[in-house]
């Protein structure tokens, strides 16, 4: 805790007095505080250095909040946060801004589920259109993601905001015309999983790169994931070069509009204006009806012609033609428009047509690179990538405290907080609130088999790492002890918490979240059983309240199929106050589950855990 967080009820500038602090990242504070002058109340965001970091540096993060601060002024959208003031103090900017109760799209996609096609249109149409607002303004934003996109609950915004407000958060790391780059050579910013390819290859990026990571957004929105997350950066920016977007089993009617968005070419992306009627005709179409149940058990069994006419159809059928003829049209006017801003391309031999000769046919769509590229000469381009790389991915080592999407190590983490008490990201599946620690038992009635020694810890952390392990000290404030070796691979997916991995293939994952649940157990119990089900080869073990320390804490243990193996997993979620939930995830091989090795890591980790303060 730096010493001006310790400082209660602080006033900058003779006006804004602080209060709780909403959210921390690698170089932020968000505060929630007091406009004394105007009365009401706002959201602060504190630079916060790092610590050894020399002047040339500090005074590069300063000048990238001003430009933050800057960039967001500049943006005149309700999508969009409202700077107030910036004001100096202790020789640093503090960036005044509207308060947004609510929390981030990747919390709700953690704690509700995906949405559905037509929300995720709804939230996609008002990020496009703050989007288009900034790339007229000459911003480009660079980290569009879910974590910073922040949904107003309904009820806390002013009259006029609307209910339900979705904000697009965090310009930190925008780039805006005419300023000068404040990023270090050779560094790429953002979340790997939301980087566009050209961003990947080192290009200078436009407005079709702020497109690609909407796309991404829409996908992870109605998935539940991101369409590229290979565990690493450099594996993950890789993939996003190389591989075509996986398949997607939601997305139903928003699928072409996400495919378009992901599309690798810039030239060939989708635009505003293309998004805009594709997401447009989901957003905006009519919500089905629901049939009555029958009255009795009967079967019945409908007749129904297979091509009715629009007249004799059932109005089911016929509202979904409609749907399908809008959707078919909406892309129709969009390939249109492509093919009106594609130049004029010289014939490679043949004559123009003659007036009246018949036109021929389109040439026929590329093929994938796989192709037309033997699979082998493909791996050893990728390699090649890979090596090209290694400079700029040193960059995100940088950026990123040891690798992921950004979320953890990067100056903008606070921005997807700053304005709202609740938008950090996190697992609501490691949340918790109740302080009856008392009961037990489990979901199926088994007895979890968690090796011995490892299901409870000491009443408080342990001070130091014991032979064999180092200190892990992570910018979203906790610490945890690591076994020599494994190293920080990404994060939860969504930008927040931090994923670990030792060269054995074993895992952590150390989730958090900022808005904790009414009970940890009935967190892991509704997990369990909606979540479960669709795991691959899901063999649940135990679900059972866990005797950690004084917090409210579940245990969650199952088995999965992973890449042909079996592997162990034990999660175990608790609240350490209330803003802070947590999940300690640990994977293994089932094979190796009771070995001493597991049973020395699970102790050590959940005796030396640290949450934040």
């Amino acid at each position: 805790m730096s010493e001006v967080e310790s400082t209660d009820g602080r006033v900058l500038a003779d006006r804004y007095r602080l209060g709780e602090v909403l959210g921390k990242g690698g170089m932020g504070t968000v505060w929630r505080a007091v406009d004394e002058t105007l009365g009401r109340t706002v959201a602060v965001k504190e630079l916060r250095f790092p610590g050894n970091v020399d002047e040339d540096e500090k005074q590069r993060l300063v000048t990238r909040t001003l430009r933050e601060a800057k960039a967001t002024a500049r943006i005149r959208n309700t999508g969009a946060i409202t700077v107030f003031d910036v004001v100096k103090e202790d020789d640093r900017p503090w960036i005044v801004m509207e308060l947004v109760e609510g929390r981030s799209l990747s919390d709700a996609i953690r704690e509700d589920g995906p949405l559905t096609p037509k929300r995720a249109a709804e939230v996609g149409l008002v990020i496009l259109d703050v989007l288009k607002a900034a790339h007229n303004a000459g911003i480009l934003h660079r980290d569009v993601k879910p974590s910073n996109v922040l949904l107003a609950d309904r009820g806390s915004e002013p009259e006029g905001r609307g209910a339900g407000r979705v904000v697009l958060s965090d310009f930190g790391i925008a780039q805006i015309d005419g300023d000068p780059s404040v990023t270090s050579t050779g560094m790429l910013v953002g979340a790997p999983s939301y980087i566009s390819p050209e961003r990947a290859r080192g290009q200078k990026p436009g407005p079709p790169a702020d497109l690609w990571s909407l796309g991404a957004l829409l996908f992870a929105s109605v998935e539940g994931r991101p369409p590229y997350d290979k565990g690493s950066a450099i594996a993950t920016l890789t993939a996003v070069m190389t591989e075509p977007v996986g398949p997607m089993t939601n997305a139903g009617p928003l699928a072409e509009a996400i495919k378009g968005l992901l599309v690798k070419d810039p030239a060939q992306r989708l635009d505003h204006d293309g998004a805009y009627a594709l997401l447009s005709t989901v957003a905006h179409a009519p919500e089905r009806p629901v049939a009555p149940p029958t009255s009795d058990a009967r079967t019945v069994v409908l007749k129904v012609d297979p091509q009715p006419t629009p007249t004799d159809a059932p109005p089911a059928t016929r509202a979904a033609a409609a749907d399908q003829a809008r959707l078919r049209d909406a892309l129709r006017s969009v390939r249109k428009a492509a093919a009106a801003k594609m130049p004029a391309k010289p014939a490679a031999s043949a004559a123009a047509p003659e007036p009246g000769a018949p036109v021929p046919p389109p040439a026929p769509p590329r093929a994938s690179l796989t192709d037309v590229v033997p699979r082998r000469t493909m791996v050893i381009v990728a390699a090649a990538i890979v090596i090209a790389l290694l400079g700029t991915v040193i960059g995100i080592a940088l950026a990123n405290s040891g690798g992921g999407d950004g979320g953890n190590g990067s100056a903008a983490k606070p921005g997807a907080k700053t304005s709202a008490s609740t938008s950090a990201s996190a697992s609501a599946s490691a949340s918790g609130g109740s302080q009856d620690s008392k009961g037990g038992g489990t979901d199926d009635g088994k007895s979890p088999s968690t090796p011995s020694g490892s299901a409870s810890a000491p009443t408080t952390p342990a001070t130091s790492a014991p032979a064999g392990f180092y200190p892990f000290h992570d910018t979203e404030g906790f610490s945890i002890a690591l076994p020599n070796g494994w190293k920080r691979v990404g994060d939860n997916g969504y930008g927040s918490g931090s994923k670990f991995r030792g060269s054995d293939g074993r895992e952590l994952l150390v989730d958090v979240t900022h808005s904790p649940g009414p009970s940890a157990l009935g967190a892991w119990q509704h997990d369990s059983k909606t979540k479960g089900p669709g795991i691959p080869g899901y063999q649940q073990i135990a679900v059972v309240k866990a005797d950690y320390r004084s917090y409210d804490a579940a245990d969650w243990e199952y088995k999965r199929d992973s890449g042909g193996t079996q592997v162990h997993i034990l999660s175990r979620g608790f609240v350490t106050d209330a803003h802070h939930g947590y999940a300690i995830v640990f994977t293994t091989p089932a094979d190796a589950w009771t070995s001493d090795s597991n049973t020395k890591a699970l102790a050590t980790f959940f005796a030396t855990f640290k949450p934040a303060k």
